[in-house]
């Protein structure tokens, strides 16, 4: 799970907005790297960016790593304390005004992807905050390869949220 804190109803599925989540090679490299060294436990963080093309591309700069202080081969829980510390603290040593949360991304280390309760958090999130949000879940295998799963959610009034599912793009940020 990333934030147990809401737990969600009105979640509909949107029909397909044709998103798409970008990433620098750097943040990629980083997710996957953390993602296969926490094998068999998951772990998390924040995807740290901008929104384009009218909330359609997410753009990730950079990964945070929140950890959790009892990470599970089943759950990631983002504390949310911590991981506001761990984005004012990169945002304040940013010069780039255009950076900002874009979303969660958090590993499963099994080849699976966002389970029902990511998407109960996922609609939490876009909640909370109004605004778009990516989550990406990198799903690992006995291998160490690791695929990417990613969905956008999207604020409906009156409260739903509508779930996407976003393709990636690696290095083109």
């Amino acid at each position: 799970v990333i934030h147990p804190h809401h737990r969600g109803s009105f979640v509909t599925t949107g029909e397909s907005q044709e998103s798409v989540i970008r990433f620098s090679e750097h943040a990629i490299n980083l997710a996957e790297r953390r993602a296969v060294e926490a094998a068999p436990h998951e772990i998390g963080g924040i995807l740290i960016g901008w929104w384009e093309a009218s909330l359609r591309i997410a753009v990730v700069h950079d990964l945070i790593v929140v950890p959790d202080r009892q990470p599970g081969v089943n759950n990631y829980t983002r504390r949310q304390a911590p991981a506001q510390q761990a984005l004012s603290d990169h945002l304040h040593a940013e010069a780039d005004p255009r950076l900002g949360y874009v979303g969660e991304g958090h590993s499963h280390p099994e080849p699976q992807g966002p389970s029902p309760q990511d998407r109960t958090e996922l609609a939490a999130l876009v909640r909370q905050t109004h605004h778009a949000v990516a989550m990406v879940v990198l799903a690992c295998t006995p291998a160490q390869d690791v695929t990417l799963h990613a969905l956008v959610g999207r604020p409906r009034w009156p409260r739903r949220v509508a779930l996407d599912h976003a393709t990636t793009e690696r290095g083109t940020a």
